[in-house]
């Protein structure tokens, strides 16, 4: 079947037809720079086009079963940023900025990646902070399990109420602040059939770290003059 001469695909440096994939990831339709009126003939073959197409298609079970699915994969995920904060250098930087840093970003990372070339999946942008909150939580048992287990190894009744209940929704609150940030980055990538950047969702991850970071910073200081005290 000849080529369409108006392809972009049929340029003579071109020695086949583009791949559907890569002609899509790289087509030049929905540039800026195009006047108002000049569209692709064929609107499966534009960015744009396409991911309207897959909104269309994807179904609500679908959907969740990708919120389910990510939802367990922040587990391993989680276990991950764990290690890198417990094997980190020990100290109050550490305390107050690479701990925050490492573990929101390591809770959000999984629906960031799906959402950045995938935002089609997500049927409504709540379920982002869904999964964020999720997230929260499986970070927070699996810390408080090798804190209190491990590291601890004896730990008081006032240790663990503490761990279970204010460090848990700590982990739980801020998760879901960055997940707000994955529903803005869904909502600009909805409401213009495109893919969103990760600057949309910054504000909200910057934000989630400042509490953490907070958090942390107002429990070492209650512990070191007192106020704190988990001795029985």
């Amino acid at each position: 079947m000849p080529r369409d001469p108006h392809s972009v695909s049929a340029e003579p440096h071109l020695g086949s037809p583009a791949r559907a994939k890569d002609a899509v990831d790289h087509e030049v339709w929905s540039e800026p720079c195009r006047p108002a009126g000049a569209r692709a003939a064929d609107p499966s073959k534009t960015l744009c086009g396409q991911l309207r197409q897959q909104w269309g298609r994807v179904s609500w079970g679908r959907s969740w079963g990708v919120v389910a699915a990510l939802s367990l994969v922040a587990g391993p995920f989680a276990v991950l940023a764990a290690f890198l904060k417990t094997s980190a250098p020990t100290g109050l930087l550490a305390a107050l900025i690479a701990a925050p840093l490492v573990e929101e970003l390591g809770k959000a990372v999984v629906p960031l990646m799906v959402l950045e070339r995938r935002p089609y999946l997500f049927a409504a942008g709540g379920q982002l902070v869904l999964v964020g909150a999720f997230s929260g939580l499986v970070f927070a048992a699996i810390e408080n399990a090798l804190y209190l287990h491990v590291f601890v190894g004896d730990p008081t009744a006032s240790l663990r109420a503490w761990r279970w209940g204010i460090c848990t929704a700590v982990h739980v609150g801020c998760s879901s602040i960055a997940g707000l940030g994955l529903r803005r980055m869904w909502r600009a990538a909805r409401a213009s059939s495109s893919l969103a950047g990760m600057s949309l969702a910054a504000p909200c991850l910057i934000a989630a770290m400042i509490v953490h970071g907070a958090y942390n910073a107002a429990a070492i200081a209650l512990e070191r003059t007192g106020a704190l005290s988990f001795a029985e």
